[in-house]
């Protein structure tokens, strides 16, 4: 069972940077629509269509380039978590300690026995937080680019991850071993990696539009787990139930990661009417990702440490289909930013509809700016110090270890 030391341990790793899927396992599975990178798009709760003015816009709103005015070169990561960071240091000891003392055998009832007492304590408490806590959630969104004119590049990645856990139940992630509750322990996991390289060109039309459109270079990576463990002791003699009927009292499969890549294109829009109100200069943006709809081929890879004879799935195979954003932004007196967005209004690839919306403010000839918005379910705040040739941005929530993002761009 020596698999089990990699599994959990990928547990550990799932639980900073990666993702799960309920009682089915694939990338299919998960969320795989925009994860929204960017520290001034964080400090503005996500509404980023229409304020970049850098390199990031090639993988935000392709038409946005021509806001870019220089040169500029941004480097930056967000990330965003469901749940508090500090909450599961205790976890992933626990989970190290159940790892680090289960044995490559378990031959006797004695072995059974001495394992069983020895991972119990934490057993108990990584169940405790699992019935508090079902599913960690997440996703870390760095990009990089360079933009030149009308014309840009950036690389991106979106990693989104979920860990699903499940207490007293026999067999919830359909391993096709039932286990005997209450002292039962399942959970599933895995993470989805898209990570895009992508050129762009905007141009302006007459009556204030303007489009833009990006070609991406998509590789999607994917890796995951699912694992069960059964302590039950219904006659009180410390040998687990299930290890008395002649089942592994940890079983379960590791996923392999695997990979493909894909082309795909983004279209972006962005309209200034002609006309404007005399308090205000309005912009619109609509944003139409993946246009042209990609099939990513995943064969299923299984480590050789897994438990033989489990059921798999036939492949984990996936499609990048279109997703739909809009957004507008109220300009007043050059020094203050209002933006409301709904992303992926067509609630797309393993995604939700989301709401975005924001305040940014300029201080001291435009050199410092405080941000404030709600990121789809979160409020968040940012700062920005602009010092000409390098922008440097800082954005979290309220509670920074659920949600936070730092970036800097030169522009010269």
């Amino acid at each position: 069972m020596r698999w089990l030391e990699v599994g959990c341990g990928l547990v550990v790793l799932v639980v900073a940077v990666t993702a799960g899927f309920g009682q089915q396992v694939g990338p299919k599975f998960l969320d795989r629509s925009f994860q929204r990178p960017g520290a001034r798009a964080l400090g503005m709760g996500g509404a980023y269509l229409l304020a970049t003015d850098d390199a990031t816009a090639v993988a935000w709103n392709p038409a946005g380039l021509v806001n870019v005015k220089r040169f500029t070169l941004p480097v930056e990561v967000t990330g965003r978590a469901k749940f508090d960071v500090r909450d599961i240091q205790d976890l992933i000891d626990d989970l190290e300690t159940i790892s680090d003392e289960i044995p490559t055998q378990i031959n006797t009832q004695e072995d059974a026995k001495q394992v069983a007492k020895t991972i119990r304590a934490a057993f108990n408490r990584v169940s405790d937080f699992s019935r508090r806590t079902p599913i960690l959630s997440g996703s870390l969104a760095p990009v990089g680019g360079l933009s030149f004119g009308n014309f840009g590049l950036s690389i991106s990645s979106g990693l989104f991850f979920k860990v699903q856990t499940y207490t007293g139940q026999a067999d919830p992630i359909g391993l096709g071993i039932n286990y005997t509750p209450p002292d039962t322990l399942h959970a599933v996991g895995g993470v989805v990696s898209l990570t895009s390289a992508g050129v762009a060109y905007a141009r302006s039309l007459p009556a204030g539009l303007t489009l833009g459109a990006a070609i991406r270079g998509v590789r999607a990576d994917f890796l995951g787990f699912r694992v069960g463990l059964s302590l039950t002791d219904t006659n009180g003699d410390d040998v687990p139930d299930d290890f008395v009927d002649g089942k592994d009292i940890v079983a379960g499969t590791l996923f392999n990661r695997v990979d493909s890549s894909r082309f795909t294109l983004d279209i972006g829009a962005i309209w200034e009417p002609p006309i404007q109100p005399p308090t205000a200069k309005l912009r619109y943006a609509a944003v139409v990702r993946n246009v042209l709809p990609v099939k990513f081929n995943l064969p299923v890879s299984i480590n050789p440490d897994s438990t033989p004879g489990l059921p798999l799935p036939s492949n984990f195979n996936f499609r990048l289909n279109p997703e739909i954003d809009l957004g507008v932004l109220a300009e007043w007196k050059g020094r203050t930013n209002l933006v409301f967005e709904l992303h992926n209004i067509t609630s797309s690839n393993g995604g939700d509809m989301t709401v975005h919306a924001g305040v940014e403010h300029w201080l001291a000839g435009d050199v410092f700016a405080v941000r404030v918005g709600y990121d789809d379910d979160r409020p968040v705040f940012g700062l920005g110090i602009n010092l000409k040739v390098l922008r440097i941005d800082l954005a979290a929530g309220f509670k920074p270890k659920e949600r936070a993002a730092v970036g800097i761009s030169l522009r010269f």
